[in-house]
């Protein structure tokens, strides 16, 4: 977009940060939000400039890559990886995942278990959702989340729970 567009050339050095990340990522609009949401509003916060960035381009590329295979969420990506990245610029992305338990698990197995859970502990509110209640499905995720300690791959899940409610 034009807004983009604008925040990426702001400076210079901005727009070369911008070319690094680029070529380790061909999700060159998730490299744009991550440089113009998290990586912008860190840099107003400190009051310093992208120079003075401690995330390497290729590590903030590999914070994208880790979304685009869908291993981790945005949310996990922005809340979690970037705040860990920046404070050990060195840390590898993925291992960091790893270590801390984001990767999304999208296993059928797993995920029928963490919904079947969900859907015992509430019933009465299975039959609610079946006469109409639709609103009900962010429960059974929030139980789903739960289950998993948030490591549940929300699509995935969301379709096994739907499928299960509807059937």
């Amino acid at each position: 977009s034009e807004y983009d567009a604008f925040v990426l050339t702001d400076s210079k050095a901005f727009a070369l940060y911008f070319e690094e990340v680029i070529k380790h990522t061909t999700n060159y609009k998730g490299a744009t939000n991550l440089l113009i949401g998290p990586v912008k509003s860190w840099l107003n916060e400190q009051s310093v400039e992208i120079e003075e960035f401690p995330i390497a381009p290729a590590a903030l590329a590999s914070i994208q890559t880790l979304v685009d295979e869908e291993k981790i969420s945005i949310s996990t990506a922005t809340q979690k990886l970037f705040p860990a990245l920046l404070e050990n610029p060195a840390a590898d992305a993925a291992a960091l995942c790893e270590q801390n338990n984001w990767i999304q698990q999208g296993d059928s197995d797993q995920l029928g278990a963490w919904v079947d859970q969900a859907l015992a502990a509430y019933p009465e509110k299975i039959e609610e959702y079946r006469a109409g209640k639709k609103g009900l499905i962010g429960l059974f995720m929030g139980e789903v989340m739960k289950y998993s300690r948030g490591s549940a791959d929300p699509k995935k899940a969301s379709a096994l729970l739907r499928e299960k409610l509807d059937a």
